[in-house]
């Protein structure tokens, strides 16, 4: 997808969201128009403080209802639960046991990560309603809020259940409309899955893939034939980070810069650009590619990124480490990615990833004391 198609869709959905809300805001004043007689600037105050109470609390609702609307429907066509997100809260549940853990992905506010029923011919696995289930929970909700809010007599109560039923349906309606932005909405990893059959196998083998890494597989251990995920250009770059994350499980630098390299050069989706391009960044470094090189390759935007995603990504502690000790050689600033690594470690909830990055964090830490 070329840039100027993002900014299209990310366009189409501003306006979708601007549109929304001025016909919102309009019928919302004149609700309270039409049922109060107060026209003090006090009141006005008030009503606008409830406003945007409401909104962030409304906000949250949705998100959880949202994502809720996941697990339902991901249960009931037969997937089993792995991790619920709100936010970096992010509850997993891992030997029959519920944990907290922290983590984000940038461009989400919440995600419903399920393990897919086994099956011999991915295609044929349910996938409509677990990837719809998210826009219809929204949808019902509005449709279901939105009477009760016009027929209850409280302001306040009439306010907040108006904006729930709005921030649900506008929810609702910019994730079963097909958009992309940083990553691809839930109506466009469904529109991609209805067209072409073989994103359907993609999408499951992903899944499958984060099945395997939560419950303590390393990258490399994970069959070569399910990290095939058979795309047919859409979730190619996907592809390249998981065989590049194997190369590099087995300490092969060379061949992971080579799966980095070719998907640090798709921008279908900006995300996994930006994880290909950090982890070129590493193996460059690795490989002990010439300073101007990697340079190029840190510029501004990866630099932000690594720092946003670092927050809750073992990983970009790892790739941090190894550019202040091995590049710039900062012993002081790569102590502090050190111990950021170890820290997070605990609170990381999918397993197989951490061992894998502690190892390369030992590598990284050990070639340093074998060359001194």
């Amino acid at each position: 997808m070329k840039k100027n198609h993002k900014k299209i869709l990310a366009i189409i959905s501003f306006i979708i969201g601007c549109i929304g809300g001025i016909v919102f805001s309009n019928k919302l004043l004149s609700m309270i128009e039409r049922v109060s007689t107060d026209r003090s600037p006090g009141f006005k105050l008030g009503l606008l403080l409830t406003i945007i109470i409401s909104l962030v609390v409304a906000s949250l609702i949705s998100l959880i209802i949202h994502e809720g609307g996941h697990l339902v429907f991901g249960l009931l066509s037969g997937y089993k639960y792995l991790l619920f997100r709100i936010g970096s809260l992010t509850l997993i549940k891992r030997n029959n046991k519920y944990e907290l853990k922290k983590f984000s992905i940038k461009g989400t506010g919440g995600q419903c990560i399920l393990m897919p029923p086994e099956s011999d011919d991915p295609q044929k696995i349910p996938f409509l309603l677990y990837h719809a289930g998210g826009g219809i929970f929204n949808l019902l909700t509005a449709a279901i809020v939105f009477p009760i809010a016009v027929a209850v007599e409280s302001i306040i109560l009439k306010v907040f259940l108006l904006v729930l039923a709005f921030v649900s349906f506008m929810l609702g309606l910019t994730n079963l409309i097909p958009l992309m932005v940083q990553v691809p909405n839930d109506g466009y990893n469904i529109m991609m899955m209805l067209r072409h059959p073989a994103e359907r196998t993609a999408v499951y083998k992903m899944l499958k893939v984060n099945g395997l890494l939560f419950n303590g597989l390393t990258p490399s251990q994970i069959s070569p034939e399910v990290i095939e995920l058979g795309s047919e250009g859409f979730y190619k770059s996907a592809e390249n980070i998981l065989k590049g994350s194997a190369f590099l499980d087995k300490l092969n630098f060379e061949e992971a810069e080579k799966q980095f390299d070719e998907g640090a050069k798709d921008d279908t989706i900006a995300y996994y650009q930006l994880e290909n391009r950090s982890e070129l960044l590493f193996c460059k470094i690795m490989n002990k590619a010439p300073n101007e090189e990697i340079d190029a390759l840190y510029d501004n935007e990866l630099a932000k990124y690594i720092a946003n995603a670092g927050r809750t990504f073992i990983s970009k502690r790892r790739q941090m480490y190894a550019y202040y000790l091995l590049y710039k050689h900062d012993v002081q600033a790569a102590e502090k990615e050190y111990q950021a690594a170890l820290k997070l470690k605990d609170t990381y909830p999918i397993e197989g990833e951490v061992i894998s990055e502690l190892k390369l964090i030992d590598y990284i830490k050990n070639s340093v004391t074998t060359n001194a």
